[in-house]
């Protein structure tokens, strides 16, 4: 018989991946007796952390009604530092969003600069919350750089001046008295996209973002996975064209120094330079913009097409060493749409293996503006529970 310690930790695990389940489901998914399950499931009602429906009548017949998270057994925020914007949110135990607020970036000429941003969004939650701020046990912080999770360290972030080598997960704690950790922004993201699919994903999810920078992430059975020492993934630092341009990484011929926004940059400079007739303007260039002039433009589109075949040699890497069930794209080059998917599908089927492609999902994001805040809150709830 399993001990009720690691039971309550598998019906604890079994209800951060479904997010409700019945008595049944519960004894089927740990394979342990019904009494057993009942009383663990009793004893986290005793505490507040589930919720069931009372049943009336002793045999309706109707199915068991699910257990689920009490949404104010406590809150968590979640931050999403972006290098264009910082997004919050407070989060109740199920997840959902209690409130929210956003700030543009403004002028990030320091770490402090970076950090008054994060603050401003944090007084904000407390001028919402008032007296009920003690509800909050924990911050969760999607970060937009390479990330040490264990130690709380933001490493670096190459687009973010001054973002670099800093206690981001222990001065969270400092100023506001609740336990912090931080997670790469990529990472947040592969989960919730995971999440918000439920039961439409059977095997794994491999995800790449695509904005002024290039990330990745990888997820299978609901846990991300990111290396040893937390820097896996970043597919935006795979070389793909050796002697190609300098990255701002160090290296020469990444993905993201040809695909990601300074590539872009690069490549309609020379455009312009060499007096082709188009629509792009380097004075008031856009990602957005970019992605705009591409359905119309002749010369903006023959970057896209360049642009979207140097993301499939990426991909095709990805699919190599991981074999995923779905890929997802997001980020401001997904609207790039069919363009950008063809390139895809035509490079990954000339690359890999057919049994490797021949059932996988490619998608765009299904997420909103808050979701990775949201995300950041989730992964701290589900730390705080286990």
């Amino acid at each position: 018989m399993a001990k009720k310690s690691d039971l309550r930790s598998e019906i604890l695990d079994n209800m951060l991946r479904r997010g409700s389940m019945t008595r049944p489901e519960l004894v089927a998914a740990t394979g342990t007796r019904a009494a057993t399950v009942f009383e663990v499931v009793d004893s986290l009602k005793r505490e507040g952390i589930l919720c069931e429906p009372e049943r009336s009548g002793k045999r309706t017949g109707r199915k068991a009604p699910a257990l689920r998270f009490n949404p104010d057994h406590f809150w968590t925020v979640g931050i999403d530092f972006q290098v264009r914007r910082t997004i919050g949110v407070i989060a109740d135990m199920t997840g959902g969003i209690l409130f929210s607020a956003e700030l543009p970036a403004l002028e990030r000429s320091s770490l402090n600069a970076c950090r008054n941003e994060i603050r401003e969004i944090l007084r904000k939650f407390r001028a919402f919350a008032g007296n009920r701020w003690k509800n909050v046990r924990g911050i969760g912080f999607a970060d937009p750089g390479l990330v040490d999770i264990e130690g709380g360290v933001s490493i670096r972030a190459v687009n973010v001046p001054g973002w670099e080598n800093t206690q981001t997960g222990r001065w969270l704690e400092t100023e506001n008295g609740v336990p912090a950790s931080l997670w790469p922004e990529c990472t947040v993201k592969t989960y919730m996209e995971y999440r918000v699919r439920g039961s439409g994903i059977s095997g794994s999810l491999f995800h790449i973002g695509m904005d002024d920078g290039i990330g990745g992430g990888f997820i299978k059975n609901g846990e991300c996975f990111i290396g040893d020492t937390n820097q896996g993934m970043e597919i935006g630092h795979i070389v793909i064209a050796p002697d190609g341009p300098l990255c701002q990484c160090g290296n020469r011929g990444c993905l993201e120094a040809i695909a990601g926004e300074s590539g872009i940059r690069r490549k309609i400079r020379e455009v312009i330079n060499s007096g082709v007739d188009t629509k792009l303007d380097m004075e008031n260039f856009t990602l957005a913009h970019f992605v705009e002039c591409a359905q119309h433009d002749k010369a903006a589109r023959i970057i896209a097409s360049e642009v979207s075949d140097s993301i499939g040699r990426a991909l095709a890497v990805a699919v190599a060493l991981l074999n995923p069930s779905v890929i997802v794209l997001s980020g401001e080059l997904t609207g790039l749409g069919d363009l950008l998917m063809n390139a895809i599908h035509r490079t990954l089927n000339l690359s890999c293996f057919a049994g490797a492609v021949k059932d996988l999902k490619i998608e765009f994001s299904a997420l909103s503006a808050n979701d990775t805040a949201r995300g950041a809150a989730i992964l701290m709830r589900n730390k705080l529970i286990r």
